[in-house]
């Protein structure tokens, strides 16, 4: 759905409320990754697992992804506005996963890799107060609680946050994933499982809430500043995977989108830069209008975007197109990308965690 609201394509699919919302998604994940990452790791970092080891880990999850579509974009970047100091800032940030906290005046290189940088400022967060304040909650309600304050007030583009105040969007959603997993342990009830009919009542009551509210949010500020409240209740019910719906979402070929969700959610901007090119080079060429100034999302100044003859079946088409070209890249940059480079770093880690073992081990004289 994010890249369908990226993607800027004249279309009947465009116009749909749920796609013109659709940024909303990027706090979905934030909160689902507070919970799922306190859910691995807030115990063992508490017992000492290493906030070294920790982060080291999670930079071999996002990281060389990361590096291969920023050295994609720097050539897309340098060809559309010239090399000079503002491809250098943008290239220094986006190394140092700068990029989502302020720093830069717009988003540059990758415009998607904004929460990527916000959300590693998250995991240096989360584990340096729980390896030196431990697994309790307090800390993490001042996010909670300033968080849509500063989204609501000052953030001039509201919960539309990237690259300005990414950093606090991405605070809030993923303390309450974090609330949310400690509230799930320390209260049975959230994980009490009901009988078989009740609990696909309540999946298919939570993900029509989600279609629902996601495509009326737009309308307002304030329903869109709460939008991490509603993911973090859907997460909770999906979390106790009890459900026909939960059942739905275990399939291999939803198991496998599940899988590639990183590659399909960092490559897209890649393919969306590659047909407007591609569109631009052709719309020269054969002196053919396909490109028209519109504003897709409310409130913004309108800007180029993709309009196939006016037809909004051919933006459809490809709008389609476009997702499924995302997809198959995505599955060679998982298993080329994505794979090889957590796992080397995992291998890296092990090594470092069993010679750090043999050396601590007393010697004795034979």
């Amino acid at each position: 759905m994010v890249a369908m609201f990226h993607f800027d394509v004249i279309s009947h699919l465009s116009f749909l409320p749920l796609t013109r919302n659709a940024y909303l998604f990027v706090d979905f994940f934030f909160v689902l990754s507070g919970f799922v990452i306190a859910s691995n790791y807030r115990s063992r970092l508490a017992e000492g697992f290493g906030t070294g080891r920790f982060l080291a880990l999670r930079l071999g999850r996002i990281y060389p992804l990361h590096l291969l579509t920023l050295l994609l974009f720097i050539p897309i970047d340098a060809a559309k506005d010239g090399i000079g100091p503002n491809l250098l800032q943008a290239i220094v940030t986006n190394i140092l996963l700068l990029q989502g906290l302020g720093v830069n005046p717009q988003n540059w290189l990758n415009f998607a890799s904004w929460s990527i940088s916000a959300e590693f400022s998250a995991y240096v967060i989360f584990a340096a107060v729980v390896s030196r304040i431990g697994p309790t909650i307090w800390p993490w309600l001042l996010p909670i609680i300033a968080g849509p304050a500063v989204l609501a007030t000052i953030s001039p583009d509201g919960m539309n946050a990237t690259y300005d105040y990414g950093l606090v969007r991405c605070l809030y959603g993923f303390a309450l994933g974090v609330v949310s997993f400690d509230l799930r342990e320390r209260f049975p009830v959230l994980r009490a499982r009901l009988v078989p009919s009740d609990e696909t009542w309540l999946e298919t009551a939570s993900f029509m809430l989600v279609v629902g509210y996601v495509s009326v949010a737009g309308s307002s500020v304030t329903l869109q500043v709460a939008s991490p409240l509603v993911f973090t209740l859907v997460v909770l019910v999906f979390a106790r995977e009890a459900g026909a719906v939960s059942r739905r979402l275990t399939v291999p070929f939803m198991l496998m989108i599940g899988t590639l969700t990183y590659s399909i959610y960092m490559l897209h901007p890649l393919v969306r830069a590659v047909a407007r090119a591609v569109l631009m080079v052709v719309e020269r060429h054969g002196h053919m209008d396909l490109f028209v100034s519109y504003a897709l999302s409310s409130g913004h100044e309108p800007t180029k975007v993709v309009s196939i003859n006016g037809s909004l079946w051919l933006g459809d088409l490809l709008q389609i197109a476009m997702l499924l070209l995302t997809v198959l890249l995505s599955v060679a940059t998982y298993r080329f990308v994505e794979e090889p480079g957590r796992n080397w770093v995992r291998r890296l880690m092990d090594r470092r965690k069993v010679g750090a073992v043999r050396s601590a081990q007393p010697a004795f004289d034979t």
